[in-house]
């Protein structure tokens, strides 16, 4: 019998494929990735994860079980130490920009509100596709790239198709799917189009770091 997490990743798989198959994807797995992109990605990506890990914190403090809350605190001080050593190699000072991209405004205010306006459930699965599609990406990527030793981004490859990585993933999985099991159809539902909004959102952020978005007035 498939999983919550089951039924909503064949569901999301159309997004999951637009997403390999950005050129942001392809050029970072072949390694021709610009400086200039990858820069202003993570120099965006450090604007989204000093919010997302906020949210983190507040859907874990919703959580019923104690190791539950302690799970996504720890993922969200995890999260930073990784960043920060990421950041080290790969975020030069001539990218940072405090001002955030309307795409990653849009990503962590629509977060917030979701975890901040409905129940426990929701809020999981709000937050559960910045894990999950990382952890495809980074498995995909590092399975049918080319060169390994030349890629000028390989740790940040490496990172995300990591094993410690992926033992975080499966246990934001099981969470998420626990509290799908007893959640109410009306509650199914919203965490089904909150999940599918955030898996889209993934994709608007690696769009909108390819273009280097601006705002637009």
């Amino acid at each position: 019998m498939n999983t919550w997490y089951d039924e909503v990743r064949i569901k999301t798989e159309p997004v999951f494929q637009e997403i390999i198959s950005h050129g942001f994807i392809k050029d970072l797995m072949a390694g021709t990735l610009s400086k200039e992109v990858f820069g202003f990605y993570v120099n965006q990506d450090t604007l989204y994860l000093s919010e997302y890990t906020k949210v983190l914190s507040q859907v874990g403090v919703k959580c019923y079980e104690a190791e539950e809350t302690q799970f996504y605190l720890e993922s969200a001080t995890g999260i930073i130490e990784v960043e920060k050593a990421l950041h080290q190699i790969f975020l030069d000072e001539k990218y940072l920009n405090p001002l955030a991209s309307p795409t990653c405004e849009l990503y962590n205010s629509y977060m917030a509100r979701i975890v901040n306006n409905y129940s426990v459930e929701i809020g999981l699965a709000a937050v559960l596709p910045c894990f999950a599609i990382y952890k495809e990406v980074g498995d995909y990527v590092l399975a049918n790239q080319g060169n390994k030793d030349n890629n000028p981004y390989q740790a940040w490859i490496d990172t995300y198709a990591g094993e410690e990585f992926a033992v975080s993933v499966a246990k934001a999985i099981e969470i998420t799917n626990k509290y799908a099991s007893t959640a109410s159809k009306e509650n199914l539902e919203l965490m089904e189009e909150v999940f599918l909004k955030t898996s889209k959102l993934e994709w608007m952020f690696w769009d909108s770091a390819y273009k280097q978005e601006k705002w637009a007035i």
